[in-house]
């Protein structure tokens, strides 16, 4: 199993597997992992989660793992590190098997394409060539005077430009 690339990994949006509505571990809770948008309690929706050691190797576990006592999921009984090899839905249960979280993509955007997107939207260049809203209209301006007016990098440069006709 050493061809695997398991880094994502597989915690909960917060720091511990907490219920909702008080201040309580979802203690001997279920976490289950499945396709992005998918019901991970079904088996045919599920992936493959591993265990990461202390020395860097995976070990690939069964599903569901279990929430300890303090929040934490464990592996026979120790606080482990679980992690995946891609983006994935999440659904926590608790000791009675009411589903308590749902998340259906923990990453929220795809790291890959925000590292191709993002620069062309700074630069204005691709799909972002005529967009106004785009380039240096993303950049705010923060103002040290107290009650100023919130701008864009490109409101300023347009209040420049307009001074500089002004002048002429």
């Amino acid at each position: 199993m050493s061809d695997i690339t398991a880094n994502i990994v597989v915690p909960m949006p917060s720091q511990l597997f907490m219920m909702p509505r008080s201040f309580k571990a979802v203690a001997n809770g279920q976490i289950y992992i499945g396709q992005i948008d998918t019901d991970p309690v079904n088996p045919a929706n599920q992936l493959p989660v591993y265990l990461e050691n202390e020395d860097g190797s995976h070990v690939q576990v069964s599903q569901p793992f279990i929430i300890n006592a303090g929040g934490y999921p464990v592996y026979n009984g120790q606080i482990a590190k679980f992690v995946t090899v891609q983006g994935h839905s999440i659904a926590v249960y608790d000791a009675y098997g009411a589903q308590q979280f749902y998340y259906p993509n923990v990453l929220k955007y795809d790291p890959e394409q925000f590292a191709i997107d993002f620069p062309q939207q700074l630069s204005q260049t691709g799909l972002y060539v005529n967009d106004e809203s785009k380039g240096d209209a993303m950049i705010g301006v923060k103002q040290p005077i107290t009650g100023s007016i919130h701008r864009t990098q490109q409101d300023v440069k347009t209040m420049k430009e307009l001074a500089l006709l002004t002048l002429e």
